[in-house]
């Protein structure tokens, strides 16, 4: 509660301003004005109204920072922390004329005294989940991990501390307050008056990201380890860099390195963020390997598959069935594959592979049973040679035409018989063929050099394929768009592709068809000259491979 003498004080801020205060009263209330957050929020509105911070301006040695925020660039990366909220114009105006003004009424402090938390008035914990390199901020403090979801995480930086590094002119000791502060575009306006070292690139780097333009700090970042390979700092932030580009086994190793430096604090949170990291990607890589186990099973020897299996791999489990359909020597094998069809069908949202099934379990297996042992034969890689033409023409002669579906791709015949292929599909009316054929004449044009027509064909697939919820195949058109686009050199529209459709891999756990984008958006990144990406993307395509 305040007392009468509290507000005796504060009530001196316009006299203090006014020049009004006898010398000693002024001392004492400079004294004050230093610790006291309400009389320095009240002196930012005396100092808008008086127009104070032009004055003062004009009575520096050196002109203050350029705070006007330049205009956003009309095409940016998703910010580091989009949940924040941005301060105002006015806000950031009147901070920097109340730092001005500060400079006068507070007393100087000693140049020799050494920076730090506490001259800077920072507490246990860092907002900035990235690394600083500037003197003053450099010592370890844990992350404080913003829970609400719903403010940008700041550290009340006093202004005169923002005062002093101004009139000392070490401006990436101000950008680093600015960033503490929450104040992004300060912090980028003061290191483009900071000299270039690995310290200030590092900082650079950071503001950013903090801003959401990964690429141009990943490009800094690497420039700094490569004039100093092991600075922690910046092995840190790219680590972050690479996170949030999804390069989890990259993002790991970049932290991995910091861990290996036995940095007190720096290593041992660095250690917890490479294992989270490595961990993420490695458990979908199990889950993917697992279930390729399981299919492998069903294949072989007609183990049901594991429950889960199928939320983990659904594309996997599809091909399985349908690769289990075709081999299958009895009806009895077919119905007990009338389980896995359902749990599909339910997962899909269309009742499709259920009546399939029931629909080939009422065959006539004197004729299906001995093609579907040819089949299983095919599949397994001991066909006999030249026995091809006679396999196609004994299923075409039985009407077991669905067999085709498996049998012309497995035998190479596609896209000679694409027209064999594009009838059984049409007989089936499964969509998942449907789309199937649309990828194969878009494929079959495109090696024509009819590319116009490859492209028209895909682009009006794939609607219809996003309408069918058909995951895998809609990532197959998309990645055939993407690489059409990047042969067109149509970067723009490639990156696009490929962005969307790594997500849509990612969301089905398909680790082979992620790992096919990653290189999609390798092979854009170097035709589009950024090499720090094309490296990034590529090295992290080739972490995943067996």
């Amino acid at each position: 509660m305040s007392t009468p003498i509290d507000e005796e004080i504060h009530d001196r801020l316009h006299a203090f301003v006014d020049g009004e205060l006898e010398p000693a009263e002024a001392e004492a209330f400079r004294d004050h004005l230093g610790e006291c957050t309400r009389c320095q929020e009240e002196m930012e509105d005396v100092l808008q109204l008086q127009s104070l911070g032009e004055q003062l301006a004009r009575q520096q040695a050196s002109p203050p920072l350029r705070t006007t925020p330049r205009p956003e660039k009309a095409s940016r990366g998703r910010a580091f922390r989009p949940v924040w909220v941005h301060r105002t114009w006015l806000a950031s105006a009147v901070g920097v004329s109340l730092a001005a003004a500060l400079l006068f009424v507070l007393p100087r402090l000693s140049g020799s005294e050494e920076w730090g938390p506490e001259a800077l008035a920072l507490g246990p914990t860092r907002s900035l989940e990235g690394r600083l390199s500037w003197r003053g901020t450099s010592t370890y403090r844990p992350y404080a991990v913003n829970r609400s979801g719903n403010e940008r995480p700041t550290e009340p930086v006093p202004l005169k501390v923002l005062a002093r590094l101004e009139e000392e002119g070490d401006f990436q000791g101000v950008a680093a307050a600015h960033l503490l502060r929450g104040e992004r575009e300060q912090a980028a306006e003061a290191l483009e008056r900071a000299p270039s070292t690995p310290d200030a690139d590092s900082d650079r780097a950071l503001a950013l990201l903090s801003k959401g333009e990964l690429e141009a700090a990943l490009i800094l970042l690497e420039d700094v380890l490569e004039r100093d390979p092991n600075h922690s700092a910046a092995l840190w932030n790219r680590g972050l860099v690479l996170r949030e580009l999804e390069l989890n086994l990259l993002a790991a190793q970049a932290f991995t390195r910091v861990a290996e430096r036995n940095e007190p604090g720096w290593s041992t949170e660095a250690r917890e963020r490479a294992a989270s990291l490595k961990a993420r990607t490695e458990a979908r890589s199990r889950r993917w390997v697992m279930a390729l186990d399981a299919n492998k099973a069903l294949l072989e020897k007609g183990t049901p598959l594991p429950e889960g299996t199928l939320r983990d791999a659904p594309l996997l489990a599809r091909e399985s069935l349908y690769l289990s359909v075709w081999s299958a020597p009895s009806a009895r094998r077919l119905r007990e594959l009338l389980p896995l069809a359902r749990e599909l069908d339910a997962h899909y949202g269309a009742r499709v592979l259920e009546p399939y099934v029931e629909r080939m379990a009422r065959r006539d297996f004197r004729q299906r049973g001995p093609l579907a042992a040819t089949f299983s034969e095919v599949l397994a890689g001991r066909s006999a040679p030249g026995a091809a033409e006679t396999f196609i023409r004994n299923i075409q002669a039985a009407g077991e035409t669905d067999l085709l579906l498996g049998a012309l791709p497995l035998l190479g015949l596609l896209p000679a018989r694409l027209d064999e292929y594009t009838r059984a599909a049409r007989e089936l009316g499964d969509p998942w063929f449907l789309m199937d054929v649309e990828l194969r004449r878009a494929e079959a044009q495109f090696a024509q050099t009819r590319l116009g027509e490859a492209e028209a064909t895909v682009l009006t697939a794939l609607p219809e394929c996003e309408r069918q919820g058909l995951d895998a195949r809609c990532g197959e058109l998309e990645s055939f768009l993407t690489h059409l686009y990047t042969v067109q050199h149509r970067l723009v529209e490639a990156r696009e592709h490929a962005l969307h459709g790594r997500q849509r891999a990612r969301a089905t756990n398909n680790m082979e068809l992620e790992t096919r984008f990653l290189q999609h958006l390798s092979d854009i990144s170097r035709d589009r000259g950024a090499f720090a990406l094309a490296r990034a993307y590529s090295n992290e395509a080739a972490s995943r491979l067996p």
